[in-house]
């Protein structure tokens, strides 16, 4: 399955595999997004596959929000993506919590 990337108001919403084939496609659209909005809101949730490049992006992406002073959230999270974060060590706390 190919990554598909929407984007509105601050989200950017990933669907389909979000894994080294598609990793320049979504970091693309994640420096597009930082450069034009003031925050960066990930939906994760129809992710269908994910892995270790799929998940250096957005940990990348988290710290270029961070080092411009944007706030960064993750406001759905699919199963894949919290697997992979497990396997590769990265606790099931990874993101930072949604601002109330």
């Amino acid at each position: 399955m190919k990554l598909e990337i929407t984007s509105s108001q601050n989200t950017i919403r990933f669907a389909g595999d979000l894994d080294i084939y598609g990793a320049g496609t979504a970091l693309h659209a994640l420096c597009e997004h930082l450069a034009a909005r003031p925050a960066l809101e990930l939906d994760l949730g129809a992710v269908t596959a994910c892995d270790a490049a799929g998940l250096q992006l957005l940990l990348a992406a988290w710290r270029s929000a961070y080092a411009t002073g944007k706030p960064f959230a993750v406001a759905v999270t699919a199963p894949v993506v919290e697997q992979c974060a497990q396997k590769l060590g990265l606790g099931p706390n990874l993101w930072p919590p949604k601002a109330a």
